[in-house]
């Protein structure tokens, strides 16, 4: 069979499975069986597959079509171009995050550089400090020591699973980054963290309604962790907790960024507000325009 057929034919059975992508989905599985790229995959449409690669092809086509996310299948997710590791243990990292990486990078590079003494720069001290948390796969926190430059990234996580996983995100990488595993701010217990002041905190943390749960698409509501999801019975659990602490653990005028469902950006500036500890906070829009991140500072 051509590989132009073998292909089309995945993508069928990928959209009688009811798979939203099934044509990107069925090509990145020949793609990630065969080491190919996009360009090859055009290029060599014409191609006879041999029977093997058949085989295996439209082994990996049937566990999609099962609804196990394509991530769990390939192992990897890209996000602000870089690749990152992922299992079920984690979210699948989604492209709505890049709008609150994107946010605070921009932040991180527009502040003033503090001035610092011989010492200081033999050393390698940190211009900024950056707390994620509920860092899952990491790919906040380490996105932005990619990007950032001076900085010193502490991410955190219920999850050791999740830290572990974060961890080799950073190794892969080659990101300087440090990995704690803890609930919230409980993380930070140990010490050298136990009096650090942050510059900024982003988290993604859970946010969906419990019972909204139960309607989401398979690949995640099956596949995903709960505990990376539920954002309790109004979906403000952990922004309520968050909101309470994090002036804590900023500095003053320091940073928070979170990141929110597309119906709760009212909801948390109204926590913010009542709170009392942080300045008016803005709601930003991701590219499809949905209120996507809350950022505040911290009087």
């Amino acid at each position: 069979m051509k590989t132009r057929i073998l292909v089309k034919d995945g993508e069928y059975r990928l959209s009688s499975a009811g798979c939203m992508d099934a044509k990107i989905d069925a090509e990145e599985l020949f793609c990630y069986l065969t080491s190919m790229d996009r360009v090859q995959l055009f290029l060599r449409a014409e191609e006879e597959v041999d029977p093997e690669t058949e085989r295996k092809y439209m082994e990996l086509i049937a566990r999609r079509a099962s609804r196990v996310p394509l991530q769990h299948i390939t192992g990897q997710q890209e996000f602000m171009g870089y690749k990152f590791r992922v299992t079920p243990d984690v979210l699948v990292p989604r492209q709505d995050t890049e709008t609150l990486v994107t946010e605070a990078a921009r932040i991180i590079q527009q502040r003033p550089k503090k001035k610092q003494g011989f010492m200081s720069r033999l050393r390698g001290s940190a211009d900024t400090t950056v707390l994620d948390l509920c860092c899952g796969s990491g790919i906040i926190g380490i996105s932005l020591a990619k990007i950032c430059s001076d900085i010193r990234v502490v991410c955190s996580d219920i999850s050791q699973k999740a830290v572990d996983l974060a961890a080799d995100n950073a190794k892969d990488l080659r990101a300087k980054a440090e990995f704690v595993c803890g609930d919230l701010f409980g993380a930070l217990s140990p010490k050298p963290y136990k009096e650090m002041k942050f510059d900024m905190i982003v988290s993604n943390p859970p946010y969906i309604k419990s019972k909204i749960i139960p309607m989401l698409q398979a690949e995640v509501k099956d596949h995903e962790p709960l505990e990376a999801l539920d954002g309790g019975r109004d979906g403000l659990d952990y922004y309520r907790r968050i909101v309470a602490e994090a002036a804590d653990y900023l500095k003053p005028s320091g940073w928070l960024l979170l990141e929110i469902g597309h119906d709760q950006g009212e909801d948390l500036r109204k926590l913010l507000k009542d709170s009392g500890r942080y300045t008016p906070a803005e709601v930003i829009k991701d590219l499809p325009g949905r209120d996507r991140v809350v950022k505040c500072q911290r009087k």
